[in-house]
């Protein structure tokens, strides 16, 4: 499911909304994905400039970012 939201925001350079587990401390953020790997992905967090290699079993869940709805117009 993570990889669906994953190749939602790289296709529709939309923002998604993910819960990262990192050193036993989950966290909640919005990034966008700006590409795909195997065995994870990069992304812009708000306020980086660069992008940031994400593993995919870092990701406890991710889901659309809030007043995004997956709607494409």
């Amino acid at each position: 499911m993570t990889e669906r939201f994953v190749r939602y925001s790289l296709e529709n350079g939309r923002k998604i909304s993910v819960i990262l587990l990192n050193e036993a401390e989950m966290k909640r953020k919005n990034l966008q994905v700006t590409a795909m790997e195997k065995d994870g992905f990069y992304a812009l967090f708000a306020g980086r400039k660069k992008s940031v290699k994400i593993a995919y079993a870092d990701v406890l869940t991710a889901d659309y970012a809030r007043g995004d709805h997956g709607e494409l117009e």
